[in-house]
């Protein structure tokens, strides 16, 4: 066989060896779920899953720790189930594994993804502050809730779904000679906790001074 001949031969299947792609290699991936009501703020017991597996449920710091095998750039689905009292806002989300090296460092670092989980209901503070208005009753939607105390000051809170409205009313309908009879601020609770403050001015009216008894008058008949 002649040489020339046996050397094309090797060339063509080095060639065709150097186009087969490298085989994929699966690794070990760290991931880091942390579970927030609202941004800073962790919950615990809320369970993760991993393409339908359940990897873990947030401790009282909200984390979940869990290890994935398999290939740089593979998809994974991510769902979460929320503790009673909250839900999560979105549906299930993508997570794409990839490797990240610490800064200056060549050792790998967890990936970490965050997950929400909304409160159904909020905390709604009120305080109140009424000038000329001591120990009258609060509303909250009609039903009273609170006193003023002899400074005119009252607190209390309640909880509720976001969007819901609170009509405040001081009610002095009881005092004639204190105006207005009740006044009616509304509010409107946001999808976070919140604090109202209602500062209200009353104006006394001075009641009439009563007359005493008239007088008889005498009139001098010479």
């Amino acid at each position: 066989m002649p040489l020339s001949y046996q050397l094309g031969v090797a060339l063509s299947v080095a060639s065709l060896a150097s186009c087969v792609p490298p085989t994929s290699v699966e690794r070990t991936f760290s991931i880091v779920f942390v579970v927030e009501s609202d941004p800073g703020v962790r919950i615990g017991a809320a369970s993760v899953f991993i393409d339908g597996d359940h990897v873990g449920q947030s401790d009282s710091n909200g984390l979940v720790r869990t290890t994935v095998h398999g290939e740089s750039g593979r998809r994974l689905r991510i769902e979460h189930d929320c503790p009673d009292g909250h839900e999560a806002p979105s549906a299930r989300k993508t997570l794409r594994l990839r490797e990240y090296e610490a800064l200056g460092s060549s050792e790998r670092v967890a990936m970490e993804i965050t997950l929400r989980c909304v409160p159904t209901e909020r905390l709604a503070a009120f305080v109140i502050r009424a000038k000329n208005g001591a120990d009258l009753p609060v509303l909250l939607n009609g039903e009273e809730v609170a006193r003023t105390n002899s400074s005119g000051v009252a607190h209390f809170s309640v909880r509720s779904v976001p969007g819901a409205d609170y009509k405040v009313e001081l009610d002095a309908r009881g005092r004639p000679s204190v105006l207005p009879s009740l006044p009616m601020p509304l509010f409107t609770q946001p999808d976070a906790d919140d604090i109202f403050i209602l500062n209200q001015s009353f104006e006394v009216r001075s009641e009439p001074r009563s007359r005493g008894p008239r007088r008889a008058r005498i009139t001098k008949i010479e």
